[in-house]
């Protein structure tokens, strides 16, 4: 029979810091791409991210960045998801810890410590070294800091186990529900821990009944209050009405039931842990009432919070519809062969975690396969093993696999990532714009406790076979769990790699392009949020007003330049439609802005024509590269500089600039001397002397848009017979992006 002991915590904190020091190795040192400039920006101005806006994370981020008075300020903040994750691996150390000692009671004592330490720290390394855990925890994001919560969330359960029979079990239930409703404040991912709290809560008192009937009664009480009260959480975190009045509903009926076996206290003070723990989200519509420089959805009214908290401005989709056509009655619903494909994605990303640094992530790779092949044998052991000695600690485990990735996968309902489904989904809306294997970190926690779970049973069954002096060297077995550690250093770091310091290094030179005081129009997140940061949180150059034009779509985005532009809002927030007639807009000097008849208009052309009509000839205005898909027939009277394609506030001097080949693709010169002493002052840290070597197809996108001013630079100074200075630029844009066209110029023109 297994005696209660203290938990290893000095061995937890150990094993906590020896996985710190890890992502210390490999913390980005500054932005990154995607959302964390964005988050950077919200936590340093105490600002609204994107829907549902993340307000704990905000708020978390924004005392850490304070108290941590070292370093650069995406440095700290990246350094918090560092310690966050390091956290959750000490929490992990514990509940394996505990499952091992429950799993091989029968041993000796020292034998079951061996083994309890060993697949413990097993456990943690495969954990925190998977690579969607790795890279979550070297830069700034929501889903270090959810992983903590989920970790945990776990070990709460773990020690109810213990204390259930007194009233530190009652504390613990209560704990667990307010750090539910605290996640949702972080990330909708901490609530996939609740299912398998209340499933291992569900089995432990089935399976072994506390010995008094009353007990039992209020044990069951209790369990009840904390199920409703999951689907309260889960039905606010969703904004979903209907959800929060089922979750109502059922927490009335748990209350009643509580109150007849005198659990009514724990009801009414787990009533209010559940008010407290939704209260983050207080934070948005107070501090969107104080009109923040990021304030996304604007939730400064009921109306809007629920909206923000509801994710009401991205296109509805259901878990029965067809992700790549829009929701409604055109919908021609989910296929089995999409899911194949979303199960193949999940497969995908299973395959990462173990080995990502054999080979290209997006391709099937010989070794990685071999690697994935054992982890999967020794997780389906371990899984095995737990369930034959453990239902309970396997409900845990397996409820939080299960709801965190197969059954996720049926409810997200992605579309084809975009490594996958080409042959069959051709356009590339129809693909995820990046891979979403972030989402399954949970589910991969579960794997890589099996694993440990597993490499246990393997040195219990094998050692006992071998000779007294083989023995201890038999537990090298355990050094499997060093594979994650060794063979996804350099697929997960964020720090020795080309891309540490490139969506810095890319957003100063897209703001180096743009005029003094200038209006920027950008594309996306990535051509976006790393210019907030820059902006807001390293002051530079704070006089470009940067408009994100896939944000203009959306009423509360327009809201925010109204006064500023006196825009009309009404015709801004109107649903898209095609001109009958042609819309055009005599700007003078500037050229005549031109929207052709039939052509879909959206709100960000209405705000863009009404930003011209406002200020062509009063400010200047840019376009960035990377958002020259409609530049409204006014490309020949627009000039590029660095990365921008400028209307400036008088006609350029024509003698400095170059047309032809050197042009921009829609035919606007370049300023040749300008952007050659743009280009000339641009660092891009190790991508100049390594190029795009390891980039995902998103990033070495990004390498292309600041590799093209460069090339153009090179083409011009070659159509000028200047090709000493020619060659070394159009080398620095093949060095860069692998640019294919910097390379047939060189091919012609490098000197023999």
């Amino acid at each position: 029979m297994l005696t209660e002991s203290r938990p290893p915590y000095r061995a937890a904190v150990a094993v906590s810091l020896v996985v710190l020091l890890g992502y210390l190795l490999t913390l980005a040192p500054t932005v990154t791409f995607w959302d964390a400039g964005e988050f950077i920006a919200a936590a340093k101005t105490l600002g609204v991210p994107h829907p549902p806006g993340a307000p704990l994370f905000v708020l978390l981020s924004n005392v850490w960045g304070r108290l941590l008075p070292v370093g650069a300020y995406a440095w700290r903040t990246n350094m918090l998801s560092a310690v966050c994750t390091a956290a959750a691996a000490g929490c992990w150390f514990l509940v394996a810890h505990d499952i091992v000692e429950r799993l091989h009671a029968d041993v000796d004592q020292r034998s079951r410590a061996v083994f309890a330490t060993l697949g413990a720290v097993a456990a943690a390394l495969l954990v925190s070294f998977s690579y969607t855990a790795w890279q979550s925890a070297t830069e700034t994001e929501v889903y270090a800091t959810t992983t903590l919560t989920v970790a945990l969330s776990a070990w709460i359960a773990t020690r109810w186990r213990v204390r259930r029979s007194d009233v530190n079990g009652s504390r613990l239930i209560l704990a667990a529900l307010y750090l539910a409703a605290l996640s949702v404040g972080n990330h909708l991912m901490g609530l996939l821990a609740g299912p398998a709290i209340v499933a291992m809560f569900v089995v432990e008192a089935r399976r072994s009944p506390l010995l008094d009937a009353g007990e039992q009664r209020g044990e069951w009480a209790r369990i009840g209050i904390l199920a409703a009260g999951w689907v309260l959480i889960a039905g606010a975190g969703l904004g979903n009405t209907l959800g929060m009045l089922i979750g109502v509903a059922l927490l009335l009926v748990a209350i009643v039931r509580a109150a007849r076996v005198r659990q009514l206290q724990f009801a009414l003070v787990a009533v209010v842990l559940v008010v407290a723990g939704l209260s983050t989200f207080a934070f948005l519509y107070l501090r969107a009432q104080q009109h923040p420089w990021l304030n996304s959805g604007d939730p400064s009214t009921w109306h809007g919070l629920l909206d923000v908290v509801g994710r009401a401005q991205y296109a509805p989709r259901t878990p029965f519809d067809d992700p790549t056509v829009m929701h409604g009655t055109g919908n021609p619903g989910r296929t089995l062969t999409l899911l194949a494909y979303q199960l193949a994605n999940f497969g995908q990303y299973f395959d990462w975690q173990w080995a990502s640094a054999f080979g290209d992530v997006s391709r099937a790779s010989i070794p990685r396969l071999a690697v994935t092949l054992l982890m999967l044998t020794l997780g389906v052991r371990g899984a095995a093993a737990q369930r034959r000695a453990d239902r309970t600690s396997f409900a845990l485990v397996g409820m939080l696999f299960l709801v965190a990735g197969p059954l996720l996968v049926l409810y997200l309902n992605f579309k084809p990532g975009p490594s996958i489904g080409w042959d069959r989904w051709l356009n590339l809306s129809d693909h995820e714009v990046r891979d979403r294997d972030y989402f399954f970190v949970a589910c991969f926690v579960a794997w890589g406790i099996w694993v440990a779970l597993g490499l246990v049973d393997v040195a219990r069954n094998w050692i006992p076979s071998l000779r007294d002096h083989w023995r201890a060297a038999a537990t090298a077995v355990f050094g499997v769990a060093l594979i994650p550690l060794v063979c996804n250093f350099t697929a997960a770091t964020r720090r020795q790699t080309v891309e540490a310091t490139l969506a810095r290094d890319f957003a100063r030179a897209l703001l180096q392009s743009a005029p003094t005081n200038a209006i920027l129009f950008t594309y996306g997140d990535n051509d976006t949020f790393p210019l907030w940061y820059l902006q807001q949180v390293d002051g530079f150059r704070p006089d470009v007003t940067v408009i994100c034009l896939s944000l203009a779509q959306t009423g509360w985005y327009v809201q925010q330049f109204e006064t500023l532009y006196d825009l009309p809002p009404a015709e801004v927030a109107r649903p898209p439609f095609r001109t009958p007639r042609d819309i055009t807009l005599d700007l003078g000097v500037h050229g005549v802005a031109t929207i052709r008849s039939g052509t879909p208009v959206f709100p960000a052309d209405i705000m863009v024509i009404e930003i011209l009509r406002k200020n062509a000839g009063r400010r200047s205005i840019a376009w960035s590269i990377t958002a020259t898909d409609a530049l409204y027939g006014l490309d020949s009277h627009l000039v590029q500089q660095g990365m921008a394609l400028v209307m400036p506030l008088s006609p350029a001097d024509s003698s400095g600039l170059v047309g032809g080949a050197a042009s921009a693709p829609g035919g606007s010169p370049l300023d040749l001397a300008l952007t050659r002493r743009l280009v000339d002052g641009w660092q891009f840290g190790a991508l100049e002397s390594r190029g795009p070597v390891g980039l995902d197809a998103n990033i070495r996108a990004v390498t292309g848009t600041l590799a093209a001013p460069i090339t153009q630079v090179g083409i011009a100074l070659a159509m000028r017979g200047d090709t000493l200075a020619a060659v070394p630029m159009l080398q620095r844009a093949v060095r860069l992006a692998n640019d294919s066209l910097a390379k047939a110029i060189l091919l012609r023109i490098r000197p023999r």
